[in-house]
């Protein structure tokens, strides 16, 4: 089931965390009040004893007394026991004579000094049975204590035939004890306590969620910290959906991305020492042949033949066009690597760019005595690519299969369609490449052995022998590259001394572009 999406913010969780604390605070407090529900237990019992037990105790207790009317300290003594009994219901016990006079009292050092005598009428009719004790005697003094007696019992010497009143036991309430101006007191140092508690629960509150939201905010700084002292591969635990989970995955993710780049730098650094480093070893051999041959020009150029000095000159003018065309590739390379190199499309004949190219590279092939063909299976060749960038691609392998050819050997292109391509086959009869170093040929700068790179049957003129064993290693990288630009895939298979070839697939063009073309 989803959840609404505001469900998963941090201010919903937060609220819900506060509203938890607060239900079981209040849950707590309610229990609290539950168990410790004194007052209400002592009202239950205060009731049951005014209720059920006081007349009759204190009917005991009145015969008890009587005996010690006269006898004031065990009167006393007798009154002070009860009257602890009957503290916890909030009664008071007074013993009057017959004319209304204090006698004794369950609180002698208060009640003796506040009540001195009462109307000996008065609690005489209280005590006849009938009297009413919800009533007021002395309305006009509602807080006296005529007011708040609840039982009278006669103290009665003799038979009921010849018997005499000796005094009164009358039961009252105890009075209140606190004033208005002490109960406005308690009542404002209750609201202080109230609001100084509602403080202490507030900031326990904010407290418990502080401590919540910043152990997790301390984890994503320990993590970004972590970071940016170079451990690229921190990552951070992520178990939320809302904003600080939000947050880890965004960490997480650029974390990651970081770390990627850093590794793709580290790459390309390394990659680009590399090639430095054949750069500089590539421009280095051709600038210390000429440089060598300069100064022999012109040290010995008084003493030197003409046939030496054409020579040195013709040694000197084809490293100049090696350099050139190492130059020249290393451009085209950059370009397909900054992703400037563009491809212009178009429709074109690929059997006809391939008869160009061979006839381009006859000169060179004649020299070695090389046979060039061009084997065309199926007639329909039109394509659709680059025509510039795929006679490079040509030209660099038929020029590759001329220079390490065997002498009399050949270099065929053969085009055959399938489905929708038209494949591309570029074939060799020379020295073939080794297991090797077949893995390698299309990285930059790479030249396999020296036997690629030399003449290997000793014919031929030094001027070309020379020029064969100039290879800048990049020729069949940027045919891949070419090849890669066009959706395709520049293939090799190769056995030592028997020969190499290089195959890839370009798009036909469809069928009714080529019927256009041929109209």
């Amino acid at each position: 089931m989803n959840m609404p999406g505001f469900t998963r913010t941090l201010a919903f969780r937060i609220s819900g965390l506060f509203l938890l604390l607060l239900f079981i605070s209040g849950g707590g407090f309610w229990l609290w009040l539950g168990d410790a529900d004194i007052a209400g237990d002592m009202a239950a019992d205060e009731e049951a004893w005014y209720q059920e037990k006081a007349e009759g105790e204190l009917d005991d207790l009145a015969k008890k007394l009587v005996p010690s009317v006269n006898d004031s300290a065990a009167l006393t003594r007798r009154v002070e026991n009860y009257g602890r009994d009957i503290f916890k219901y909030s009664a008071e016990i007074i013993v009057f004579d017959k004319d209304g006079q204090y006698l004794t009292s369950s609180q002698p050092d208060s009640l003796g000094h506040v009540i001195s005598s009462v109307n000996p009428q008065l609690i005489h009719d209280m005590s006849s049975g009938t009297w009413d004790y919800n009533s007021y005697p002395l309305p006009d003094h509602v807080d006296a204590y005529e007011n708040r007696i609840f039982e009278v019992d006669r103290l009665i010497s003799g038979s009921d035939a010849d018997s005499t009143i000796q005094g009164y036991l009358v039961a009252n309430f105890r009075p209140t004890t606190i004033s208005l101006t002490e109960i406005a007191a308690a009542e404002k140092i209750i609201g202080i306590n109230a609001i100084a508690l509602l403080l202490l629960y507030s900031a326990l509150c904010g407290l418990v969620i502080m401590l919540w939201t910043s152990r997790r905010i301390r984890n994503l700084n320990i993590g970004v910290t972590a970071f940016s002292e170079g451990q690229l591969d921190t990552r951070l635990a992520i178990n939320s959906s809302d904003e600080l989970g939000s947050l880890g995955r965004n960490f997480n993710n650029m974390a990651g991305n970081i770390e990627s780049m850093m590794d793709k730098l580290r790459d390309k650094e390394q990659f680009q020492r590399q090639l430095i480093a054949n750069i500089s070893h590539d421009l280095r051999t051709p600038m210390a042949s000429m440089r060598g041959y300069v100064e022999t020009l012109s040290l010995q150029s008084k003493t030197m033949s003409d046939d030496d000095r054409e020579r040195y000159l013709g040694i000197i003018t084809s490293n100049i066009v090696h350099l050139d065309k190492l130059i020249d590739h290393m451009l085209i390379l950059s370009r397909f690597d900054s992703g400037q190199a563009t491809l212009r499309m178009e429709n074109f004949p690929l059997g006809e760019l391939a008869d160009s190219v061979l006839m381009r590279c006859e000169g060179l092939a004649a020299e070695r005595n090389i046979e060039l063909d061009l084997l065309i299976t199926d007639t329909d060749t039109l394509v659709h690519a680059d025509p510039l960038q795929i006679a490079q691609v040509l030209q660099n392998l038929v020029e590759n299969g001329i220079k390490f050819n065997s002498a009399s050997g050949k270099v065929n292109i053969h085009l055959s369609c399938s489905n929708s391509l038209v494949n591309v086959a570029v074939e060799d009869t020379g020295l073939g490449i080794s297991s090797e170093d077949l893995p390698h040929i299309f990285e930059r700068f790479y030249t396999a052995d020296k036997s690629r790179t030399r003449a290997v049957d000793g014919s031929g003129m030094a001027a070309v022998q020379d020029h064969l064993g100039q290879s800048s290693g990049l020729g069949l990288a940027i045919a891949s590259k070419i090849v890669a630009g066009h959706n395709s895939l520049l293939k090799v298979e190769s056995k030592v001394s028997q020969g190499t070839t290089f195959t890839f697939s370009l798009k036909a063009a469809s069928e009714m572009e080529q019927r256009s073309q041929k109209m």
